[in-house]
């Protein structure tokens, strides 16, 4: 201990208080205790209460008996009030510190003892090692025992978990559902459902669960047809427009309920809740749908362009949820690079797979928003009868934000009267499902962007069915925060965030606000070239010193500099005035802020289309060869960001040829039937410099 020093606090705090364990010097090591405490206070104070417990109620049941005493009874009285005194996201990290290796401990110090000492010496560095595993097999062996099923028993005095709960449908399918109770509210409470076609039955869910039930709310997690413990065949998306509707009358019916269910959950979860407005529950009195998947929107296709990452989530939906192989990411970039390597029709990619997927294959039926994708979501003057309150979450880089943002522009479009409440920021998918990110690929948020939506949420939903007031957060309908300003702005209405349009037209290379002179720009595309293969999925990013885009099917126009700041403020649009000597084409567009440091920051989510379903996404309209076309640009990414004075504004435009999507080869037939034989000459594209986008601003 007089030889011990270290830089780092944390690790010095943590050994230290070993070494004072071992040396019975039990106040001290209860101080040292209190001061690795302290460091995480602000980070995460739910884990500063109660880091390290299980050396505390060791020290404390030491300190309270007497020489040769069994401590066990002492030790059981320490842990019951020190847990019961604990807040409850506390309470769910101290199962955590209870969690061991059986032998490993043992093992360790057996090997220090064999292999580290040499003339009656150890290094520093190993003794620390033997006195840190020695001490923590002391602690296991003299308290474990007793403090794992103490800690279930406390658990159970609070909460119910039922699980395994099978619900016959009217047609006799089966749904499987668990739900959490907090045993302290004894009368019936609204209920808070989350339908999914994931497993959630991990700990951290049953932990975060609990969270919620302790806010006063009944907690069910049910899933999809052929999920978890249902026999049914698994099918996502088909059937939760009257599954949903099952588990919610399941739900009325139960003691614990009082009659009103909200939903909650994110990204196919979301989807869910929408589904289920489709023929709306009398008892389902709110949604809170995040990040949600538009399906036939957004998911499995975009703007009518189907990608192979379709089949990779099917391969993620399961009885039990693969995780393993959907993150397999050799796996995936072997299939992707095969596909495109060989040339072979996108919907054999199935058989590079490994076998047939009929899921895959009958939605790769369907490339036009038709009656098929109109079924499974509300759909035009469904919207009408959607009359209960919503609040949507999503985000500018979130992949499904134009699923999340269909619901909510035509829930305000066929119903005047909608109580729709938005919140958006600059969140990818996963941070508006699991929990924003400071950081999102070299991006940083800003401080004021870093919200807890969760409590907005269950703030919401002790709104709505509780009558208590409306959070504080929530100023207005629509709640956007402004990139690069530290600022939340709110509007009564998304037409009201802007007050301009900035109008940019191609011209070679630049974006000017004036048209010049009629003429285009040339570009070729060879399909037969396939030397550009994935290494990797991860490799854009949102800052980055240099655009990371395939230049080579690519054209960059770059704008002026700014002499004054203004706010970008949701969704660019455009025309595209093409010539092609093909009928069809997949186009791409990207819009970056060029940084006074020289840097590039992508401003939303990209956005492709195909061209054939550019002015109707519900019928295929091809283009005629080497005529001069019009392609609208609609449907894309919303966005808010201050944009400073001395920064260009970056239009990258290209067409999608690469491993991860589906290639449109320009033919006009069936796009999940070409193959590389469709290839044939290149695709020649001229640009037409009246071609424009158009960027909603709000000026001074």
């Amino acid at each position: 201990m007089k030889l011990y020093k270290e830089s780092d606090s944390l690790k010095f705090h943590d050994n230290y208080m070993r070494f004072q364990m071992l040396d019975k010097n039990y106040d001290g090591a209860l101080t040292t205790l209190n001061k690795f405490r302290e460091i995480y206070k602000n980070s995460y104070p739910d884990y500063s209460r109660m880091a390290g417990i299980q050396f505390e109620i060791f020290i404390l049941a030491k300190k309270a008996s007497k020489p040769n005493e069994d401590i066990k009874l002492i030790y059981k009285k320490i842990l019951d009030k020190k847990y019961n005194e604990l807040p409850i996201l506390s309470k769910n990290l101290v199962s955590g510190a209870f969690k061991f290796k059986d032998g490993y401990n043992k093992n360790e110090i057996k090997k220090i003892l064999k292999d580290s000492i040499s003339q009656d010496s150890i290094s520093l560095k190993n003794a620390i090692l033997l006195c840190r595993h020695f001490n923590y097999l002391t602690v296991i062996k003299e308290t474990f025992s007793t403090a794992i099923p103490l800690l279930k028993e406390l658990d159970k005095k609070e909460f119910l978990v039922k699980d395994s709960v099978i619900i016959k449908t009217k047609k006799g399918n089966e749904i499987a559902l668990y739900y959490v109770l907090d045993k302290k509210l004894k009368h019936p409470k609204p209920s808070i459902l989350n339908f999914s076609t994931y497993l959630r039955n991990s700990d951290y869910f049953i932990s975060g669960a609990k969270v919620n039930a302790d806010r006063g709310y009944n907690i069910i997690y049910a899933f999809s047809r052929g999920i978890y413990l249902s026999k049914d065949q698994i099918t996502p998306f088909e059937f939760e427009i009257e599954d949903v509707n099952e588990v919610i009358n399941w739900i009325i019916k139960q003691p614990w309920s009082d009659g009103k269910v909200g939903m909650i959950g994110g990204s196919y979860d979301g989807f869910s809740q929408w589904a289920a407005t489709k023929n709306l529950h009398p008892a389902l009195k709110t949604i809170i749908p995040s990040a949600s998947v538009g399906f036939g929107i957004d998911f499995p296709m975009y703007n009518n362009c189907f990608s192979p990452y379709m089949l990779r989530w099917l391969s993620y939906v399961k009885k039990e949820t693969d995780h393993e192989l959907f993150s397999d990411e050799k796996k995936w970039l072997s299939v992707y690079n095969s596909y495109y390597k060989t040339g072979v029709a996108f919907n054999k990619l199935d058989s590079i797979y490994g076998k047939t997927n009929p899921i895959f294959q009958k939605w790769l039926k369907h490339p036009s928003f038709d009656s098929y994708w109109h079924s499974k979501l509300p759909y035009k003057k469904d919207f009408a009868k959607i009359n209960i309150p919503v609040l949507t979450l999503t985000g500018y880089y979130d992949a499904d934000q134009r699923g999340a943002m269909y619901y909510y522009d035509n829930h305000i479009k066929y119903n005047k009267s909608a109580n729709h409440y938005l919140i958006i920021g600059p969140y990818s998918h996963s941070g508006v499902v699991s929990g924003i990110e400071e950081e999102y690929k070299g991006y940083k948020i800003d401080p004021i962007a870093k919200i807890d939506l969760e409590d907005i949420s269950f703030q919401w939903f002790d709104y709505i069915l509780k009558a208590k007031k409306k959070p504080e957060f929530i100023k207005d309908k629509v709640n956007y925060q402004v990139m690069g300003s530290n600022q939340w702005k709110s509007a009564s209405d998304i037409d009201k965030i802007s007050n301009q349009k900035l109008k940019l037209f191609l011209n070679k290379t630049t974006l000017q606000e004036s048209k010049a002179a009629l003429g285009y720009i040339s570009q070729k595309i060879d399909f037969l070239d396939r030397k550009d293969t994935m290494q990797s999925f991860n490799n854009e990013k949102i800052l980055d010193s240099l655009i990371s885009e395939n230049l080579k099917n690519n054209l960059i126009f770059e704008s002026g500099t700014f002499d004054n700041p203004f706010e970008i403020n949701g969704n660019f649009t455009g025309n595209l005035k093409v010539s092609i000597n093909k009928k069809d084409m997949d186009i791409t567009l990207n819009i970056y802020e060029k940084l006074t440091n020289g840097q590039y920051l992508k401003l939303s989510h990209e956005y492709f289309a195909r061209a054939s379903y550019a002015k109707n996404n519900t019928k295929r309209d091809l283009l005629k060869p080497n005529s001069v076309e019009t392609i609208p640009i609609k449907n894309t990414f919303f966005t808010s960001r201050k944009i400073e004075k001395g920064s260009k504004l970056i239009l990258i435009l290209g067409i999608r040829k690469s491993p991860d999507v589906q290639i449109n080869y320009g033919t006009g037939k069936d796009v999940s039937e070409e193959t590389i034989a469709d290839a044939k000459e290149p695709l020649e594209i001229k640009w037409y410099n009246d071609s424009y986008i158009e960027i909603p601003i709000m000026a001074k």
